[in-house]
């Protein structure tokens, strides 16, 4: 039995990952239009812009509460204890009110039925694996550089043979960003007007005020 946190298995975990983005997530696909399925993960480990962690949920909320922009992506490897059913609901939930930070949770649960780009899995399943155990893992990116990506990608081609489920989830992802960013407009214009509000009523009670003492020297004029 493996020690989770035996610090072997962890590095060998960490080269299993660069080793399936090199032998999957780097090759260029007919499917994806001849780009690769993530065009950008070349690069971003090239300029140490991954980084690799290991933990729970609340080791994905740490990595957003303290967010370093120096990282394009943080990808969290989950305890085995954590329910696998739980992870894909828990990162659907989590995105809903992270949108408001300008985040985004992508999970990857093995063995579970999700949405999918409608890759040949011959593509998929050409690599091989290091260590023997399946986990579970988080990616953590900001919401806003995933989008503008996806937007630059969709003007290339790289989405036309994808799936319609995967397209809907493209979608919805940049409808959570939109309606995060109405949110916070409106916020503002709330906060505005209740400043300028705020403001007439302070310049309105020193009217009152300067009023009431011209009032009370007038009648103390009149008595003396």
């Amino acid at each position: 039995m493996v020690d989770y946190y035996d610090a072997k298995w962890k590095i060998k975990v960490v080269a299993e990952i660069q080793r399936w983005s090199q032998d999957v997530l780097e090759i260029p696909s007919d499917h994806f239009d001849g780009l690769p399925p993530c065009p950008y993960a070349q690069a971003a480990w090239a300029n140490n812009k991954v980084k690799i962690d290991f933990g729970d949920v609340d080791t994905v909320l740490n990595h957003v509460e303290n967010w370093d922009d120096r990282n394009e992506l943080v990808i969290i490897v989950l305890d085995k204890n954590i329910d696998l059913d739980n992870i894909e609901p828990w990162c659907d939930y989590q995105n809903d009110i992270l949108a408001k930070k300008n985040f985004a949770l992508m999970p990857f649960v093995p063995n579970q039925e999700s949405v999918t780009t409608g890759q040949p899995d011959e593509e998929l399943t050409a690599w091989e694996p290091i260590v023997e155990d399946e986990y579970a893992m988080v990616f953590v990116q900001r919401l806003s550089d995933v989008n503008e990506a996806s937007e630059s990608l969709e003007r290339s081609g790289y989405y036309k043979n994808c799936t319609a489920e995967f397209l809907k989830y493209i979608t919805d992802r940049r409808e959570r960003e939109r309606n995060a960013r109405k949110q916070e407009e409106d916020h503002g214009q709330e906060e505005e007007v209740a400043r300028i509000l705020q403001e007439r009523a302070g310049h309105w009670e020193g009217y009152v005020a300067s009023g009431k003492n011209a009032g009370h020297e007038e009648e103390g004029q009149e008595e003396g």
